[in-house]
């Protein structure tokens, strides 16, 4: 059976469980000890009321309170923040003890690849605004002789998370325009004509067309085509209306003859080694009776998808059936000016 008992001099009070327990241990205690816990009770609570509260007035980094950091930096001395202080001292005490206190590490791997990132060309600015860091503090730890310092972790770690990457660099920072070139010939080759393109990623046509033959691209130019090649090397080119078609017929045939690779065609298109050229395309009076005899049935080919040859044994055929000028051009997905000039071309049969 649980008791409670209090000590008629110094108020402590204790929960025992039982009658025994009470009478053997409730004596052994220390009046003043008590009194020494509330006075310092007392004193913990008057503080807490009359903390001081500062706001962050750091202007690029906002430190929140309830941290170590804002007690520190900002010195403030609420609640929060100061039992976020106590907390961070205790689990260092504790690693003292344990001998696993590491404070600082050696700067020398961060100094090291800071001198990478440099010389491939991203400045301190553009490492400090990645790095969330200040440009002064990287610029200290990227000077020479500065390899031998120790730095905190989470500092080494800021840094090294900053890798030698395109969309690491400065927007305006010049890179290899090797991949944007092939990401945009490949786009070409499956039928996105350059105009659809620059539409697509808020570009002039003109500043698109001098980025596919410009030996280096801004590393704002790279990222944005590498993002528009992530989105549509899956996705075919519109073809709902003639001019669509034509546009995109026109992209095909002009990627075709600068030898240009479609997007399946590549393994790492940024580092690949450019394959062999493709077999040579069949000569203009090469006729595939498949595809002449699928055109003819309505079977998904279209005027455009045949060769010279095959394009005028399709007319002359549909046109021997009886069918009229604009039934061939309705089923060819063409114009009826193109089946008119076909018919013309080969004359009377």
């Amino acid at each position: 059976m649980r008791t409670t008992r209090t000590c008629s001099s110094c108020g402590y009070t204790a929960d025992y469980a039982s009658i025994p327990l009470a009478d053997a241990h409730h004596p052994r205690h220390s009046c003043d000890k008590h009194r020494l816990a509330v006075e310092q009770a007392a004193r913990r609570a008057q503080r807490a009321g009359t903390r001081v509260t500062r706001e962050c007035i750091h202007p690029r980094s906002q430190h929140v309170h309830g941290t170590r950091a804002a007690y520190v930096k900002d010195r403030c001395r609420c609640t929060d923040c100061t039992a976020a202080n106590t907390a961070a001292s205790r689990v260092a005490n504790r690693q003292r003890a344990y001998g696993r206190w590491q404070p600082l590490v050696d700067a020398g791997p961060i100094h090291d690849h800071l001198v990478a990132l440099r010389a491939a060309g991203i400045g301190v600015e553009r490492i400090a605004t990645v790095a969330e860091m200040s440009v002064n503090h990287v610029r200290d730890l990227a000077a020479p002789g500065r390899a031998h310092r120790r730095i905190r972790p989470s500092t080494a770690i800021r840094i090294l998370n900053v890798s030698i990457d395109d969309a690491n660099r400065a927007p305006r920072s010049r890179v290899d325009a090797t991949g944007t070139r092939r990401r945009l010939q490949a786009l070409i080759a499956i039928g996105w004509s350059p105009d659809l393109l620059a539409a697509e990623i808020a570009r002039r046509p003109g500043s698109l067309r001098r980025s596919l033959t410009s030996p280096s691209v801004t590393a704002r130019t790279a990222q944005d085509v590498a993002t528009l090649y992530e989105r549509l090397s899956n996705t075919p080119p519109p073809r709902d209306t003639g001019v669509q078609r034509a546009a995109a017929d026109a992209a095909r045939a002009h990627a075709v003859a600068h030898g240009w690779l479609p997007p399946l065609a590549w393994d790492d298109i940024d580092t690949d080694v450019p394959p062999p050229p493709a077999a040579t395309k069949p000569p203009p009076d090469d006729v595939d009776e498949i595809a002449v005899e699928r055109a003819m049935a309505g079977d998904g080919i279209h005027y455009a998808d045949l060769t010279a040859a095959e394009q005028a044994q399709v007319v002359h055929r549909l046109t021997d059936r009886g069918r009229s000028l604009r039934e061939v051009a309705a089923q060819l997905a063409t114009t009826k000016r193109t089946v008119s000039r076909q018919r013309a071309a080969i004359g009377p049969r």
